[in-house]
């Protein structure tokens, strides 16, 4: 008598989906913990990690209900990958708290200069939107200098252009004690920063934009040229990334005075150069946001790239994310007390 179970072919093929979909999780959580360009490559998985460990949590309740020890190892990724969950989706109740100062970031994306949404208000929009929620500070990304007159009501503003009349802008009435830029040699301006007086106190507003993947993976085909040309894109944005945050956080560790950032990183919460960002500084949407934290205009998926970042001695208030659809970002926002 034959006292082991037989294993179906079909629990055999789904333990190997459940086995390759395990080391692509192993490999995010490298890939989130450590730095190498050995891994450029491969970074781009870090953007389905929210896929692969919704997939690890279905092949657990597979394994259990079918009363299988091969519920061990979706059992320990689930452990492996519990520090992770709260940067992906925020339990607690958000601080609904208006009193401070208030900061907003925004990627405009040149406020629909080309067309990419069929709207010819979107500019109009967008300043009624901004007049609306009267932020103390607005930090903008894909700034295009064609639209100063959206801002006139703001007193004080450091703008830092390209060729192409296109950058970075931060707005304010408070009154500017100093402004300047983070410069990387090979790549321009990555970040602009301000100092400015709140409450006789002095704090540091830095807005960064990060290299984009420029890559369409819905448009992509799938041959071998389109493998390559993700695995290249991959490469070099990837390095550029690493040298841009690199730079950026020792300039910010620098500072003489408290610190804000708000950024587009061009890249997950899942990613090692947002835990760069975290290990020195606090994430205003773990502090008192909500949800899933979505801030791209992705259909398949949550994604924040859009960040607000404080030093540890700022505490912070009501992390709002607008569903406001005039871009492919959403804005964010936070209050301060300072």
């Amino acid at each position: 008598m034959n006292l082991i179970p037989k294993t179906s072919f079909f629990n055999s093929f789904v333990f190997f989906l459940n086995t390759f979909n395990s080391i692509l999780i192993v490999a995010c959580l490298i890939l989130y913990s450590y730095s190498n360009p050995f891994f450029s490559t491969l970074s781009f998985l870090t953007f389905f990690f929210p896929i692969f460990a919704f997939l690890n949590l279905i092949f657990l309740i597979y394994w259990v209900l079918k009363l299988d020890l091969k519920l061990v190892l979706p059992l320990i990724l689930v452990f492996l990958i519990n520090n992770n969950f709260s940067s992906f989706y925020n339990i607690n109740e958000p601080k609904l708290d208006k009193r401070g100062l208030h900061l907003m970031s925004y990627n405009v994306r040149l406020f629909n200069h080309y067309k990419w949404i069929e709207n010819e208000n979107i500019p109009l929009e967008i300043q009624k939107f901004i007049t609306i929620q009267k932020p103390d500070v607005l930090a903008i990304q894909e700034y295009h200098d064609e639209y100063k007159r959206i801002f006139k009501n703001f007193k004080n503003s450091h703008i830092v252009l390209s060729g192409d009349n296109v950058g970075q802008a931060i707005y304010t009435n408070n009154k500017l004690i100093n402004k300047g830029a983070v410069e990387l040699r090979g790549f321009g301006n990555i970040a602009i920063f301000i100092d400015l007086l709140q409450n006789k106190d002095t704090i540091r507003f830095y807005n960064a934009h990060f290299e984009s993947f420029k890559v369409d993976l819905i448009s992509m085909k799938a041959d071998v040229k389109s493998a390559k040309e993700i695995i290249f894109k991959t490469k070099k944005t990837y390095l550029v990334q690493k040298a841009q945050s690199s730079a950026l956080i020792q300039h910010m560790l620098k500072s003489p005075y408290p610190i804000v950032l708000a950024a587009d990183l061009n890249n997950t919460q899942h990613s090692f150069f947002y835990k760069q960002f975290k290990d020195n500084f606090n994430d205003s949407f773990i502090s008192s946001g909500a949800g899933f934290g979505s801030t791209y205009d992705f259909k398949f998926m949550p994604i924040r790239i859009d960040y607000l970042f404080n030093s540890k001695s700022i505490n912070v208030n009501n992390f709002i994310i607008y569903p406001v659809l005039l871009s492919d970002h959403k804005p964010i926002s936070v209050f301060l007390n300072i």
